[in-house]
This record gives structure tokens, C-alpha cells and sequence, in this order.
């Protein structure tokens, strides 16, 4: 295991270009770039260009106009059918600080530095750089009241952590206000409760740190004023590292960054701040900031949010996406940040959230990861437009940066290239071959290629394979009640299954689709609704989702996602499904119009249901239960020692151990529903006395009579072979669900006819040394493999209220490299195959469910908008929780200084 990790990291370092302690041959920049003819967002008063130039001269801008004549010996780069935009700009990150962002021994840690431990070898500075990020405000945990002290960098690959930096960035620290430093949901088991449990304690804890730093402050100045003489028959006051950062605050030298939710926390720190004679900097993902959108423009502070985050814990239930649109109306400076490094790949697709949600002005929103997190960082003058005079910092992107196809080519820092898309190709060929000699080493042989071989992959192959019998499909319920008919008529209809019908016609009755065409008659009796200009799909469908099972992630009370036990076969979903969910109307109003709601947990976990998002009970809701039987197969050993959270990994042997006995039961389950099957036909065959009735058995027969599937979830390449080979045994018919190497066994997979529950693709790499697209480029890889598959969003229990993020998942994949074909049906037509109502919905057919969305474009740009969805014929409302908090606080009274023009 020591020698194939040292291969991993030898050939990590390899991939992305790095050297020992971080550093490598860096090859010199050109001391002069011209980009030609491109789009340029200059995110500056001169707006965009078409058709302009960059000039770039040692690693600053000097010119952006509409043409400049190439200078003798600069690099020429044609930006003919690009687009330029600043370096994107993340105003609250924990890249580089793997394991070192929070100090949780004290509430107030303003003392330590995320400047003294950056780690320049973290892949995700590459991925990122990727992805068009080009600076980052590397912050402290949440964990604190008065964290510890931020660090601003700039994304580069192999340099030191010192090269890192932003030289000149103004210092900052991290507060955080509301449950995280309340420990509501963090406290270690067995610990000592700390102070404070309250907000009234978080506010207090502030408030007695400033006055104790003023007390310091002052002390310090009384020294000063101090003649030599006298200091000399004096001891000086004693040196705080903490109090000593907290004067800097009041003294307006260090700019704070408070993380907070609530409108309440919110307003107290703004007034805590005025009480003092200082400015809040940023208030950090901000969610309830529209509630209190004039107090914070007012104050001066800005306000950098998530996008769309919601109901992952209590604090972040009145969020909404609509809320950086409402605080950049009220004047607030607002930028969209990630918390994340996966989410930090892709922050141009972030800002086209503010175009969707509230209808910024492209221009406008392209500020939320450029201009204004920099003025927010005190970099302004810097960075975050293409103006002369300022760092050579940019993207030169494919296409339009808000459309989910496009990829960033090539991002450049201060005037030299940190990724290029043809760079990259380069430095994969090279690892490629590294990996081979490092793996023949270890091995003492050749490198063995990843192949889908059908042979066994671990010891415990067992008895030979049972057949399979042929799937099955799930029987769709309809709704009861009549649902009329309508006509959609005018709009390009995209059947899915065959090709577009521009002006098309599409007539509806009872819930079912009765013809599609260009000159269908309308009967008298349906409601015409009007498509010209707009475009009609089918209803797209998340294959693996939560949603229904759980309202507010870390709420346990409305959290019913997995049961005690490993072994759960009797545990069925539908009836715990929640119609009146508020998510619901949220991912219904995004035009996915099905799910299938999943159990988790345990090895056996239950049952699903395919779920229709509109009904008054949970059995309106149920389309189709049970929908497949879901197992979470034995892992492989993958690594011990420090773990995230609370204790230690256990060991390899420890795994292993638990892996074999968690295999066992597995088996021996499957051995008494065989079993119990057999003795249950005996009894009505001879009339005898039949077993008692076992619930959990009686919900194995369909599995091993294969009437019901098995998804089976798996990520690690020897996970997968064995849950292959284990359900070849046992003869049942298996779909995988995978985020992981799917794409390695390809080949297996499609020998053995098995489909793929692939997602989420908005993720990191599997492992740290494969390329930076891994996730993304995954269904790409299975498409050309000629394995079926569908896409979905992913996510246990927090990721329910991000479902309705489906579609841009599908994009993704189609900007690496999937046909855009094949991506619109890998969340329509293909989860309806795979999950055996490929005969109802999935495309638009006569005959199948009128299941559908008027849009007004491509559903998987994050710009298209929703007009109507319409499911099994009926027209559902897109009223939800957003749309009701934006329609109520941009209502809101503007302030009087503002209605009078001040």
C-alpha cells in the first residue's frame, strides 16, 4: 500500500507540474502578450468589445482596445471566437489549508495565521486555475467568533507557499457569527461545552475582546508617549498576538470578514462595528443579507454570498437565489463565492446565477466574481477588471462564460500562462508514462493496464453465476381524476427520441400525449397555450435523489434518509415521502418533473420510489414503488489514520475486516430469501404450514425473482468489479450508481449490460493524481463505451435542496466532450429507460405522459428560464419559497435618504 501511494503522489506531482516543496523549473513569461480578436469583458466603463485586443507587457496590462498592432517578438494569441474576461475572483476559500482551517481550542483565535500554513502542492490551486480562478481569499474556519487571520493568493502552480500571496493585499480576519461558533451542530462527543451556546453569547464575546484590545491599544500608546528615560524604569506592557490583531481592526488596518446567515447576527455586528468605529468588510454568505440589504449598503459593507445554497441546516432556510440581486439593488457590493474547492472550478457559471435569479445585467453579473470581490478585498486597484495599468490576470474562455459549454483555454496570472488546455493534453501524455514506470516498478513487472476484465476481483468469487433474468418495466401509475386537454402550439418541440419540430404542435388529453406534428388538430375543447418563440421538452428526471425525505439537512427531526442497521431490504421510501416538502416546488419550477427517491445507509438500505413532483399525498406522488432495491457495496481499504471530524480512520486491517463480514451478511441474506422463498411456494404446494411471515425476506422475493433491480452504489475500481462479479453470483440485475472510476471498468460494464446512475459531475477528481476533468469528462467516457447511463445531481441529505441543479450537471458533461445530444437525454429519456419507464416519459411521443417544460431556450444554459411545466398533463405551479421571498423583500420601503436621491 506505501509503494502504490508513493507511485500516486510521484505521478500527482507529475501531472500538475510540480516539484519538491512545491516548487518547480518554472519556464520564463513572455514580456509581451497580444490576444487578437476576441470578445473582451473589460468589466470596466468601457464595457465589452467585440473584436478587441489584450496588450500585456511584464505581467501588466497596457492596452485594451479595438486593434493594436502586434509589437516585434510578443506572443500572438487568436482570440478569434473567444471570449476574455478578468481572472475570476473567490472571496471566500479554504484552497491550500487541507486539515489547517479551524483552531477550535479557544472561541477567539485571532492570533494564528492561514498565511503560516498554505500547502502549494494542493491540486485544487490546478483545478481551479482550470476553471479561470485566479485569486482567492483564503479564510480561517468558522468555528470561532474572532477566528483566526485570512490570507489573499494568487492561483499559481509551482511556486512556493510564500510565492502565493497577493503582495500589498490589505490583512483581514475571520468572524463568524450565529450557529457555527455556538457549536449548535460541531461539539466533539464527550467534550467540555465551550462558551458561547447562544447568540447573545457570540455578541458578547466580541464585544468583551474589543474592549479588552482597546484597553491593550491604549496601553501600548501610554508606553509610547513615554520619554526613553522613563521606559527604561518601566516594564512595557506584555505582548497579545491576539489582542494585538483585534486593535488592528478598531484601528481600521485589518478588514473583517464575518461568515454569518441571519438578518438578527447581521445587524449586530454592523452595530457592534459603528459602536466601535469600524467598517465590516464583507459579510460572508450573507443568506438572510436581502432582509437587511439598506442596513449593510448603508454601513458600507459588502456582501459575498452563495449563489444558491439552501436548507442544508436551519440558519439557511429563508435563503434564497435571488438574494445577490436583491442586495446589489439595494447598493450593496455583492459578489458570489464558493466555501468550496470543487465549486471554486467553475465561479463563471456562478455569476450567470445572477443573470437567472433576479435578471442582473450580464455586465453587471460578471462583477460577482470579478471587480467587486476584489474591491471587497482591498485588491481592486489591482485586479478584477482588464484595464491599463493593472495585473495581467485573465481567461481566454471558449465561448460565452455564462454558457454551461464553455471551458476556460487558457488562465493567465500576472502576465504568465498557469493552464492551458493544450499544456495539459501535454502533461497527461507525460504521466501517463510516469504511471506506467512507477506501477512496473512496484508491481516488478509491467504496468497492468485498467481493463474490464470479467475475471473475479477479489478472492471471495464464490460458486458460479446464476442467470440474470430480463429486466422488467416498473409499472407507472397515473394520477387519478381527469386532466383535461390542452394544446401547445407555435414552439420548437424537441422530442428527444427523434428530431426537433420547429412551430410544432402538441395535444394533450387525460395525461397522455395524443399527437405531435406540425398540423395537428386541436380539439375544441383544449386550452391552447401559446409557444411561439419558446421551446418544449420533456420533463427531465434526477435518477438518485433524497428529495422528500429530508426538509432541512442538519435538522434531525426532518431528516429520514437512512435507517439503523445495515441490513434494511423491508425499508420502503414512498411512505415517508413529504408532498407539502418546500423543496419540492423549487426543483419543480427548474423543470424536473421526476425523481426517484432513494434510501441511504447501511448495506441493504430499502427501497426506492419514482416520484412525480406534484400531489396532494405521498401516494399521488408515487408513480411507481418499489422502484429498485439500493445497496451500498463493501468498500476496499483505502487509507487509515487522521479522518475528517471526530477520531481516527480505523486501520487497513481493521477495514478490511469489516469489509469481509459486512460481504458475509450480505450473502447469508441472500441465502434466506432464497430460502425462505423456497419454503413459502412448498407450503402452498402441499398445503402445509407455511414460515412465518419475515418482512425483510418477503422484500428480497422480487430481487431474486428479478422483478426489481438492484442499484448498487460503488465508486472504487475494485468496489466495482466485485459488486459486478457478486451480483453475476447471485443473478440479479444490477445498475450501478457511481461518482468514482465507472469510466475505468467501461468495458465490463458494457459485457455485462449494466447501466450507470453517473453523478454528481460537478465534482472533484476521484484522486489527486488524475486530471482536473476526471468528473467532468466521466459520461463522455461511458457514451463512448456504448454503456447506457444517465446523469444525476448526487448528494446525501444536504444535497436534496440543490436537486434542481440537475440540468447544469448534463451541461457540464457536454462542455467535456458528451454529444449535447446525448446530455439532454442523460436527464430525460435515458433515466426513464434505465429505470423502466422508458414506455412513458423520457421524450415526447404520442402516447406517452404529457410530462413537460416550456422554456425559453436550452434547458441545460443557466440562463434559460422556466415558462410552464406540465405534469401528466396537468399545469403545475411554479410558485415556490424563493419566488415568494424575493416577491415580499423587493417590496420593502426604500430608505428615505434613498427616495429623496441621497
Amino acid at each position: 500500500m506505501r509503494g502504490m501511494a508513493g507511485w500516486a503522489a510521484a505521478a500527482a506531482a507529475l501531472l500538475l507540474g510540480a516539484g519538491a516543496g512545491g516548487a518547480q523549473e518554472r519556464d520564463a513569461a513572455p514580456r509581451e502578450v497580444l490576444v487578437k480578436g476576441a470578445t473582451i469583458w473589460t468589466v470596466s466603463d468601457a464595457g465589452i468589445l467585440d473584436k478587441g485586443d489584450l496588450l500585456v507587457r511584464d505581467g501588466r496590462i497596457v492596452a485594451v482596445t479595438a486593434s493594436i498592432d502586434p509589437p516585434r517578438g510578443a506572443l500572438v494569441i487568436d482570440g478569434s471566437g473567444k471570449h476574455v474576461t478578468p481572472g475570476l475572483i473567490d472571496a471566500h476559500s479554504h484552497t491550500a489549508v487541507d486539515g489547517s482551517v479551524n483552531e477550535g481550542s479557544n472561541n477567539v483565535t485571532a492570533e494564528v495565521r492561514i498565511g503560516d500554513v498554505l500547502d502549494p502542492e494542493d491540486p485544487a490551486l490546478y483545478r481551479e486555475l482550470a476553471g479561470g480562478l485566479t485569486a482567492a481569499n483564503v479564510l480561517h474556519g468558522s468555528a470561532n467568533s474572532i477566528g483566526g487571520q485570512n490570507q489573499v493568493i494568487k492561483l499559481k502552480w509551482g511556486v512556493t507557499a510564500e510565492e502565493l500571496k497577493f503582495r500589498g493585499a490589505p490583512q483581514g480576519i475571520k468572524f463568524a457569527l450565529g450557529e457555527n461558533p455556538k457549536r449548535s451542530n460541531f461539539s466533539a462527543p464527550g467534550s467540555t461545552p465551550r462558551y458561547p451556546s447562544t447568540r447573545m453569547g457570540v455578541e458578547q464575546s466580541i464585544r468583551e475582546r474589543f474592549l479588552a484590545a482597546r484597553r491593550y491599544d491604549r496601553g501600548w500608546a501610554e508606553y509610547g508617549r513615554l520619554k526613553p528615560k522613563q521606559q527604561a524604569r518601566l516594564e512595557p506592557p506584555r505582548r497579545d498576538l491576539q489582542l494585538e490583531a483585534i486593535a488592528e481592526i478598531l484601528r481600521g488596518e485589518r478588514l473583517v470578514h464575518s461568515h454569518c446567515y441571519r438578518q438578527d447576527e447581521i445587524l449586530m455586528l454592523i452595530r457592534l462595528a459603528e459602536e466601535f468605529g469600524f467598517r465590516v468588510a464583507t459579510f460572508q454568505h450573507v443568506l438572510e443579507g436581502y432582509k437587511v440589504a439598506d442596513e449593510i449598503a448603508r454601513h458600507g459593507a459588502g456582501a459575498s454570498t452563495f449563489s444558491d445554497w439552501w436548507a442544508y441546516k436551519l440558519e439557511a432556510w429563508d435563503a434564497t437565489p435571488f438574494n445577490g440581486a436583491l442586495m446589489a439593488r439595494r447598493g450593496v457590493s455583492v459578489s458570489f463565492n464558493s466555501d468550496s474547492d470543487e465549486l471554486a472550478r467553475r465561479m463563471n457559471l456562478e455569476a450567470a446565477k445572477g443573470v437567472k435569479y433576479g435578471g442582473m445585467d450580464e455586465q453587471e453579473a460578471i462583477k460577482l466574481v470579478t471587480l467587486n470581490p476584489a474591491r471587497q478585498l482591498g485588491i481592486g486597484g489591482r485586479v478584477g477588471s482588464l484595464e491599463p495599468g493593472k495585473d495581467a490576470d485573465f481567461v481566454i474562455w471558449s465561448g460565452h462564460p455564462f454558457s454551461v459549454y464553455t471551458i476556460a483555454e487558457q488562465t493567465w496570472v500576472d502576465g504568465r500562462l498557469e493552464f492551458g488546455v493544450e499544456q495539459d493534453r501535454q502533461r497527461r501524455r507525460q504521466v501517463e508514462a510516469r504511471r506506467a514506470e512507477l506501477i512496473g516498478k512496484v508491481s516488478g513487472g509491467g504496468a497492468k493496464k485498467e481493463s474490464g476484465s470479467s475475471k473475479p476481483a477479489s478472492p471471495e468469487a464464490g460458486p458460479p453465476a446464476r442467470p440474470i433474468p430480463p429486466a422488467r418495466p416498473l409499472a407507472y401509475r397515473d394520477r387519478t381524476g381527469p386532466a383535461g386537454a390542452f394544446a401547445i402550439v407555435g414552439a420548437t418541440v424537441h422530442t428527444v427520441s427523434g428530431g426537433d419540430i420547429p412551430a410544432g404542435v402538441v395535444v394533450t388529453r387525460d395525461g397522455r400525449i395524443v399527437s405531435v406534428g406540425t398540423d395537428s388538430t386541436i380539439p375544441s375543447d383544449a386550452l391552447v397555450v401559446d409557444g411561439k418563440g419558446l421551446h418544449l421538452y420533456p420533463g427531465m428526471i434526477d435518477a438518485s435523489t433524497v428529495l422528500g425525505l429530508t426538509e432541512i439537512g442538519s435538522v434531525a427531526g426532518g431528516v429520514d434518509v437512512s435507517e439503523t442497521g445495515k441490513i434494511n431490504p423491508d425499508v420502503r421510501v414512498e411512505s415517508a415521502v413529504n408532498p407539502d416538502s418546500e423543496l419540492i416546488p423549487v426543483t419543480r419550477a427548474a423543470g424536473i418533473t421526476h425523481v426517484l427517491t432513494v434510501p441511504r445507509g447501511g448495506t441493504l438500505a430499502g427501497t426506492s420510489a419514482f416520484i412525480r413532483l406534484d400531489g396532494w399525498t405521498w401516494e399521488d406522488l408515487a408513480a411507481g414503488a418499489p422502484a429498485a432495491m439500493h445497496m451500498n457495496f463493501p468498500a476496499f481499504p483505502r487509507a487509515a489514520g487522521p479522518g475528517f471530524g471526530f477520531g481516527p480512520r480505523p486501520s487497513l486491517e481493521d477495514q478490511e475486516k469489516q469489509r469481509k463480514a459486512d460481504l458475509k451478511e450480505l450473502e447469508e441474506t441472500f441465502e434466506a430469501a432464497r430460502a425462505y422463498r423456497q419454503a413459502v411456494r412448498a407450503a402452498r404446494e402441499h398445503g402445509t404450514e407455511a414460515p412465518a411471515a419475515d418482512p425483510a425476506l418477503e422484500a428480497m422475493i422480487p430481487v431474486i425473482e428479478g422483478a426489481l433491480p438492484v442499484v448498487v452504489s460503488a465508486s472504487e475500481v475494485r468496489q466495482i468489479k466485485a459488486a459486478v462479479e457478486w451480483t453475476r453470483r447471485q443473478g440479479v440485475r444490477m445498475i450501478l450508481e457511481s461518482s468514482g472510476d465507472a469510466w475505468r471498468v467501461a468495458e465490463l460494464l458494457k459485457q455485462n449490460d449494466i447501466p450507470v446512475i453517473a453523478g454528481p459531475v460537478l465534482s472533484s477528481s476521484f484522486r489527486a493524481d488524475e486530471p482536473y476533468d476526471t468528473a467532468y469528462a466521466m459520461p463522455r467516457k461511458l457514451h463512448e463505451a456504448g454503456v447506457r447511463f444517465c446523469i444525476v445531481n448526487g448528494g446525501g441529505s444536504f444535497g436534496a435542496s440543490s436537486t434542481r441543479n440537475l440540468p447544469y450537471q448534463a451541461g457540464m458533461a457536454a462542455a467535456f466532450g458528451l454529444p449535447r445530444e446525448a446530455a439532454l437525454k442523460a436527464v430525460t429519456l435515458f433515466p426513464a429507460q434505465i429505470l423502466g419507464v422508458g414506455d412513458r416519459l423520457g421524450s415526447i411521443e404520442t402516447g406517452k405522459s404529457a410530462s413537460l417544460i416550456l422554456t425559453d431556450g436550452d434547458p441545460l444554459e443557466i440562463r434559460t428560464r422556466v415558462l410552464k411545466v406540465f405534469i401528466d398533463g396537468r399545469d403545475v405551479d411554479l410558485g415556490n419559497r424563493h419566488q415568494r421571498l424575493y416577491d415580499k423583500y423587493r417590496q420593502r420601503p426604500l430608505p428615505a435618504a434613498v427616495r429623496a436621491g441621497g
